[in-house]
């Protein structure tokens, strides 16, 4: 048996980090990550409860074959609506009520890949990826600015947000709303690392393929494949690790955002 999922403010001995999109992929992979790092977690899906419950047990599985005790919590929210995000955003900042809340950790990696060809492309969908993209991590990290203030890791607390290696000068055709997006999310990060500075960090990762999309052709995943110097997919684990990096072992960087691609952008 593993430790039950906390019903109040879950921690561990690293603190505690928030991951948004937790049921699956990337975000399973970090939630996994940081808990053998000893982090509690508050972990966020849209839809998909029971796989995020999944994920939660795999956690704290994988904090206890590290020998932590932590505790996680999982709850849903759609950060196409941002008065959700705020509101999810000052229950955490709430806290247990026994005292100033203190969050270690945000990751940002909540998203939506949805095509837009052009001459399709609507108001609706251009906002709806902004919201989700942009102003909802915006107005979470905001709010829980001061409970990140409190860190103790070393540089202080972190947010790690993630963009997309073909947002950052790589124009992609048919995924236009969701590219601005992603092309602005490595800009916001840059605006909070002076805004949150010094007792903040932010930091951007801009994947390429890490997993691959669902229904993906063969002939377009080698084509991909083939504009790659390392000549493969990443792996969930990849992001994972960099996030932990980021949290725990780069106490002097902030502001920046870091490819993650196998070298995609160089061709």
């Amino acid at each position: 048996m593993t430790e039950p999922i906390a019903e109040d403010f879950p921690t561990g001995p690293a603190g505690t980090a928030v991951v948004t999109g937790a049921s699956h992929r990337v975000g399973r992979a970090i939630a996994i990550e940081l808990a053998r790092a000893g982090f509690g977690l508050v972990l966020t899906y849209r839809t998909r409860a029971d796989a995020c419950a999944e994920t939660a047990r795999r956690a704290l599985e994988a904090a206890r074959a590290a020998g932590h005790t932590i505790a996680a919590r999982t709850e849903a929210l759609d950060l196409a609506d941002p008065s959700a995000a705020e509101g999810f955003a000052r229950r955490l900042a709430a806290g247990d009520g026994r005292g100033a809340t203190v969050i270690d950790l945000i990751v940002h990696n909540a998203s939506e890949y949805v095509a837009a060809a052009f001459g399709t492309i609507t108001r609706d969908g251009i906002e709806a990826a902004n919201r989700i993209e942009v102003v909802s991590p915006l107005l979470i990290t905001q709010a829980l600015r001061e409970a990140l203030s409190h860190s103790r890791l070393p540089g202080g607390g972190a947010v790690v947000f993630f963009s997309d290696t073909y947002a950052l000068g790589r124009a992609r055709p048919g995924f236009t709303p969701y590219m601005l997006a992603k092309a602005a999310v490595a800009t916001l990060a840059q605006q909070l690392a002076v805004e949150m500075a010094p007792s903040v960090r932010v930091h951007c990762i801009a994947p390429g393929v890490i997993l691959w999309p669902e229904g993906f052709s063969d002939a377009s995943k080698e084509a991909i494949l083939a504009r790659t110097p390392l000549a493969r997919a990443g792996t969930p684990e990849d992001a994972a690790r960099l996030v932990r990096f980021l949290a725990i072992e780069a106490p002097f960087m902030t502001g920046e955002t870091i490819r993650l691609d196998g070298g995609r952008a160089l061709r």
